[in-house]
């Protein structure tokens, strides 16, 4: 509305004109692009718009500063705007909001959630848990309340689990996938024993190694490595009593050479449980009080080639199958035990520090990356053939060495938030800042099978890739993971990384995939170890077999607060489209069939698929051919469910055991579950979603049970022998009359009383002797039916020496009674 109103001012006309209305803005549909972006729809076009009119609020109500904002578009009514990779570094996404203050004529707008696109992370969480390590979004961690189904043994002592429990305060936090309000992270103590030998003193070492101080000195960056890759995740401690205190070096009884590895890790245990037991009986060092174990033998050459990471337990060897090794017995004879140890090893001196970071890694599940096999196909290839130097579980010397991205998100350093999935048809976009850096969206798993995905993720030289400047190439690396591998040997490979140079080699045929491992079968590396293992703005990779294509976009400072050319920061993004042609299994289908109830205490029933995951040749490593049931993978009764057929579910302690075959499965049930044939009628059985295999759909049980009976009509049936005489009483004699009869019973009640009513006195006519009589039944209660017991009556009658007796008969009668409570 205009309205105009003129008077006179020093001659001067004056116009006056009303403001216009302020436009009000309603914001919508907001959602992340990665954890850098976040695009809203408004009411009206926001051009003008500055950070300081933004308002993006943290779950837990912290607030994203403007200068972490930058403007990016107001295309229309469309907002971008984006953010530093460091403000969900280390807390969750999981209910952002954002909102608008009034601006240039834009009313204030209230906050509205901001979604995260794409499909559920759950999706990435594909499951391993070997008997020993995998790429598996899981591990069996350390559990000394578990008891073994098979085995019946009580505690698993398995891996170390590193998720975040505590907040920087010190108080408990429950991680739940990353859904942090407040930074999370986890402590470690590592305990460091130094040990000696006859044939290799600490006296005897090189010159500056004599002393415990030089080792503590050398590990110290393995901290901060650790802290670095988990983006301050992980605070590892190295902590030696023995130098510390100055207590001196364990004496071990035998020559270093006798104290041999082996790949099922019994040599090491019992070189381990020698030193924590000196270490206990002469120290006072309890191995079991610290989170991890490192034995340092002091430098030489004799024996201890290797330093292996060891877990306390290996449950598919031949050797000591399903055994706990003791760690030491304490002074009151009590076992105690560890679930892990680091033992180093000569080769540690031409790693360096980074030994143990790579060894440590076995401790919490993560597999070797380097092959153990080095012949494919009858042609010798490089021990790193599959990863070259972009692993440390790979080559620990490598030039950009640091945890894969699935690997940090199986040891949760990153959260689900962190963490972009694609299984089902479509095309999507997706924005990863640098793997090295905290903050942003990690990395892309594209799912390709039950057990198999390619991932990529965004290298570069910070990190700990820039601890010491060993980085030389950046771009995005792809690799492919299947986690039903535990071990790197001739085509199966647990990760592979795709090089782009070695994906376009002629042998390869980029899609064609000619030598079936996407890269020549020869011993070159100079297509990993190279900038032509990475992926750049205009690459393409397909594979037809599994309807995947990747297009490579932009990678850049998106914030433009760098130069042209400048090396890349944590704000910067790389860019991928994801095109998949169409769905990935992300479980095994589950079909049940021929369920039947053979005898009250039996069920059986066949499946599509063995529900249970089974490792064949799993001691492959070491020569073996042991097969293995994966933990977790066994069918377990709380995996069933009962209904019958009124709709009431059996319970799952009736399930009392489970035999697993390749064709199906035989439950046994506790007695009395089925009591009758009725009580199976409408039985169904289905399986819940467990371990990889999916939920199989409830399926009848057909009873081979048949009720058979008869009609018990109600009885109580007493039946006496006849008349009862006591003989002839004898006046003026003191004497107790006594005689017995029998009565049979029957009854098919549940239980019945036998009584007789008080008899009175014998009479005769108008005379009646002086004490009653008395009537006792044996036995006179009965607890269940009964058919045909003889009952022993029993009739005394007591006559004084002064009682006077009438001449003739005296009689009474006697009624018996058989009743009772429960008919």
């Amino acid at each position: 509305m205009r309205f105009r109103r003129t008077t006179l001012l020093a001659g001067a006309a004056v116009v006056l004109l009303a403001p216009a209305a302020a436009h009000a803005d309603t914001l919508s549909g907001a959602q992340f692009n990665g954890l850098t972006e976040i695009d809203v729809n408004s009411g009206a076009d926001l051009a003008g718009i500055a950070p300081e009119n933004v308002t993006i609020t943290k779950p837990g109500g912290a607030t994203v500063p403007a200068a972490a904002i930058t403007i990016a578009s107001t295309t229309g009514n469309r907002l971008v705007v984006r953010l530093k990779a460091d403000q969900f570094a280390r807390t969750t996404s999981q209910g952002t909001t954002i909102a608008t203050s009034a601006f240039a004529g834009h009313t204030a707008e209230a906050p509205v959630s901001v979604a995260r696109a794409g499909e559920p992370a759950a999706n990435a969480h594909i499951l391993g848990s070997s008997q020993w390590t995998d790429n598996g979004w899981s591990t069996s961690l350390t559990d000394p309340s578990f008891h073994d189904p098979v085995t019946g043994q009580d505690g698993l002592y398995r891996f170390k689990d590193l998720t975040p429990n505590t907040d920087d305060a010190g108080a408990p936090v429950v991680w739940n996938n990353g859904a942090v309000t407040t930074p999370a992270h986890r402590d470690l103590k590592m305990l460091v024993l130094f040990v000696q030998f006859p044939n290799r003193l600490a006296t005897s070492s090189p010159a500056g190694w004599q002393t415990m101080q030089p080792y503590m000195d050398f590990l110290a960056p393995a901290s901060a490595f650790w802290n670095t890759a988990s983006y301050g995740q992980l605070n590892v401690q190295f902590d030696s009593p023995q130098a510390s205190g100055n207590l001196g070096w364990i004496t071990m009884d035998k020559n270093a050479n006798l104290y041999t590895w082996d790949a099922q890790t019994h040599n090491m245990f019992a070189y381990s449980r020698e030193a924590f037991q000196k270490a206990y009986d002469q120290f006072g060092i309890k191995a079991d009080d610290y989170d991890e174990v490192l034995i340092m033998p002091a430098r030489g050459t004799s024996g201890l080639a290797n330093g292996p990471g060891n877990i306390n337990r290996d449950p598919t060897d031949g050797e000591q199958t399903n055994t706990n090794q003791v760690a030491y017995v304490d002074h009151d004879g009590k076992t105690h035990y560890v679930s892990t140890v680091i033992t180093a090893g000569n080769d540690m001196f031409s790693w360096g520090y980074r030994w143990i970071n790579h060894e440590f890694g076995h401790t919490v599940g993560l597999p070797d990356l380097y092959s153990y096999y080095t012949t494919i196909g009858g042609t010798r290839v490089n021990q790193f053939f599959w990863v070259g130097g972009w692993n440390i579980m790979g080559n620990i010397g490598g030039h950009a060495n640091d945890y894969s991205g699935y690997e940090k998100y199986k040891l949760r350093w990153l959260r689900d938030d962190q963490v972009d999935v694609v299984s089902q048809p479509g095309s999507s976009t997706h924005a990863i800042t640098p793997l090295e850096t905290p903050g942003g969206s990690k990395i892309v798993v594209i799912r390709t099978g039950v057990s198999t995905a390619y991932v990529a993720e965004f290298r570069t030289k910070l990190g700990v890739d820039g601890l010491d400047n060993r980085a030389k190439y950046q771009g995005v690396l792809l690799y492919r993971i299947d986690a039903s591998q535990w071990e790197q040997f001739e085509r199966n490979a647990d990760l592979q990384v795709i090089s782009k140079q070695y994906y376009n080699d002629p042998a390869v045929g980029g899609p064609l995939n000619k030598t079936g491992v996407w890269r020549p079968i020869n011993t070159s590396l100079t297509g990993l170890d190279t900038q032509g293992a990475l992926w750049g703005p205009g690459d393409t990779f397909e594979d037809p077999a599994t309807g995947v294509r990747i297009d490579f976009g932009a990678i850049g400072d998106y914030l433009a607060s760098n130069p042209a050319n400048s090396p890349y920061t944590a704000d910067d993004t790389a860019t991928i489209t994801v095109t998949k042609a169409g769905a990935s299994s992300l479980n095994v289908p589950v079909a049940l069939s021929d369920a039947k109830l053979t005898s009250p205490t039996t069920l059986s029933f066949k499946s599509s698929a063995e529900l249970q995951d089974r490792i064949t040749d799993s001691n492959s490593i070491n020569n073996g051919h042991y097969v293995y049931v994966r933990e977790g993978s066994r069918l377990t009764a709380g995996d069933v469910t009962l209904m019958r057929g009124d709709g009431s579910v059996v319970p799952a302690s009736a399930i009392t055991g489970i035999t697993v075959s390749p064709g199906g499965a035989e439950l046994t049930l506790a007695p009395g579950t089925f009591p009758t044939a009725a009580s199976a009628q409408g039985l169904t059985v289905a399986t819940k979603p467990f371990f990889s295999f999916g939920a199989a759909a409830a399926t009848p049980v057909v009873s081979q049970l048949a009720d058979v009976g008869g009609t018990v009509p109600a009885t109580l049936s007493l039946a006496l022998s006849g008349p009862v005489s006591l003989g002839a009483f004898t006046p003026g004699v003191a004497k107790v009359y006594s005689t017995s009869s029998t009565a049979t019973v029957t009854s098919t009640a549940g239980d019945a009383t036998l009584t007789a009513a008080p008899a009175g006195r014998l009479a005769n006519g108008a005379f009646s002797l002086g004490q009653p009589l008395q009537v006792t039944a044996a036995p006179a209660t009965w607890t269940g039916p009964v058919s045909n017991d003889i009952v022993q009556l029993t009739f005394s009658q007591a006559i004084g020496a002064t009682e006077a007796l009438r001449t003739g008969t005296y009689s009474t009668t006697v009624t018996f009674t058989l009743s009772t409570t429960t008919p």
